[in-house]
């Protein structure tokens, strides 16, 4: 991939000819992946109106959300953000990655992706609450799993669906309710969890709440009718910039 001023143009290559339709399936996937159908104009507009919005896009000017194929890997990333601070979320992360993590190489370079369901399917619930520290997660990693590796879903043929049925069918997984459903789906819903009201509240209302459980469906629909459309881009920039947000705001349970 090669970027160029306000221009990408990317190569992509293949162990055998592929037929028309798969070329254009697979534009597609790029196309989603980089998040090139995002209006990130209209979305600046609006959050430079929004104290909050504000100091996140300044900071973060220029990134796309985009949006991979990957059911499980979206599904994993649902559920190591459950009920969770920030820290120990991105352990949890950090830890699946290293230990199971699928590593794809090309031109010297490696990455690391999310590991697929088939290569979880056959760990032990002790090794993953040992070595990838997951505790009670690790039960509902692997049923995930299996549930996935038995019922493959597309993120792509699920957008053929209007947004609510979209969730209802991810959350036939295991271990996945709304909030999840709406981490894994990423469309315009904003999934706010007893961790996440406290922060969007501090954000938002200047407060810290005192039972967290009780006040997030009046945040999310303060929040739903403060963002809008925007709901889900402004949740994903806030969760990407919580160490700068915390220079201007007090953020309770950051650490």
């Amino acid at each position: 991939m090669n970027a160029t001023e306000e221009q990408v143009r990317i190569s992509t290559f293949s162990g055998s000819v592929l037929l028309p339709g798969m070329i254009n399936e697979l534009k597609g996937i790029i196309s989603s992946a980089l998040g090139l159908d995002e209006d990130l104009l209209g979305f600046y507009t609006f959050a430079r109106k929004d104290p909050v919005l504000t100091i996140t896009v300044e900071d973060l000017r220029g990134m796309r959300v985009g949006r991979l194929d990957d059911v499980f890997g979206r599904t994993i990333l649902a559920i190591l953000l459950q009920m969770a601070p920030l820290a120990r979320s991105e352990q949890m992360m950090a830890s699946v990655l290293k230990s199971y993590g699928t590593k794809i190489a090309f031109d010297g370079r490696e990455v690391v992706l999310w590991p697929s369901p088939k290569s979880i399917i056959g760990l032990s619930e002790v090794e993953l609450r040992n070595k990838a520290r997951l505790g009670y997660r690790a039960t509902r990693l692997l049923r995930a799993a299996r549930f996935l590796y038995e019922n493959p879903i597309s993120l792509l043929e699920l957008a053929k669906l209007p947004e609510a049925s979209q969730l209802l069918r991810l959350m036939e997984i295991p271990g996945i309710g709304k909030y999840s459903a709406g981490i894994i789906l990423g469309q315009t819903s904003m999934p706010i969890d007893v961790w996440s009201v406290v922060i969007m509240s501090e954000l938002v209302l200047g407060q810290t709440p005192q039972d967290p459980r009780q006040e997030i469906a009046g945040v999310q629909k303060l929040l739903e009718a403060r963002w809008g459309k925007w709901g889900w881009m402004a949740f994903v920039y806030i969760l990407n910039d919580l160490d700068h947000l915390a220079k201007s705001f007090h953020l309770s349970r950051l650490r």
